[in-house]
């Protein structure tokens, strides 16, 4: 059932269904008139019993709108007031702890970036050196190969020789990088001992100035 808003019009047809009402018929009941709202059937229940040009269901539709009843308002709650208040506050330091522990890493990325730049440039020339003698290698066996062997021999055997370097270059950073690992770990745990071979005094003390003063006295 739809409900629609009142218009000035369906105000009079009600006020005139109400006068029109016979208090025998038992059948017909008033329509209220402090009602916010009618019904579409209200509507035809009155453009039916005053059967008039004026009131014709068509006309006493004409400026109604979709009836939405107001919210009702909410009433104060001080126990939800209060813990609503305690999640805004614990929200507030969740967010400042992250807030927090998310600078944190930025301050040591920061801190450690040009060590890290420095690791990834070495890196990098490492590569490039190890392309540039597989390259080489495999470009000396292409052309020492071209009077005695035809193109696929040639072609293996370069790419075999260059693999064969490949390998050996990497073994050999793999082997440099462990031993420079093994080195820092043998000399983070060496203790550092310190002896004091000699010492030299360039100037006596005041306090010895006085006493050779006294003795001499």
């Amino acid at each position: 059932m739809v409900k629609l808003t009142k218009t000035e019009l369906i105000s009079e047809a009600v006020v005139l269904f109400n006068e029109k009402i016979s208090p025998d018929e038992s059948n017909a009941k008033p329509i209220s008139t402090e009602s916010l709202f009618v019904t579409h059937n209200t509507l035809g229940k009155l453009a039916l019993a005053l059967k008039c040009d004026k009131y014709t269901f068509s006309k006493l539709l004409a400026g109604t709108q979709i009836y939405i009843p107001p919210k009702p308002e909410k009433k104060a709650d001080p126990e939800f007031d209060a813990r609503m208040k305690r999640l805004r506050v614990r929200l507030q330091e969740q967010e400042y702890q992250e807030m927090i522990a998310s600078a944190v890493p930025e301050l040591s990325s920061s801190f450690l970036e040009p060590f890290e730049k420095k690791e990834i440039k070495q890196q990098i020339s490492v590569i490039i050196n190890i392309m540039f003698s597989v390259v080489s290698v495999a470009f000396a066996v292409w052309v020492w190969g071209g009077s005695s062997l035809n193109t696929g021999k040639r072609l293996l055997l370069s790419m075999f020789a260059g693999v064969v370097v490949l390998i050996a270059e990497v073994a050999l950073y793999t082997g440099y990088i462990q031993r420079i690992d093994d080195a820092r770990k043998k000399e983070k745990w060496k203790k550092e001992v310190k002896e004091v071979i000699n010492t030299v005094e360039f100037v006596p003390s005041t306090r010895q100035v006085l006493e050779k003063k006294e003795r001499a006295v």
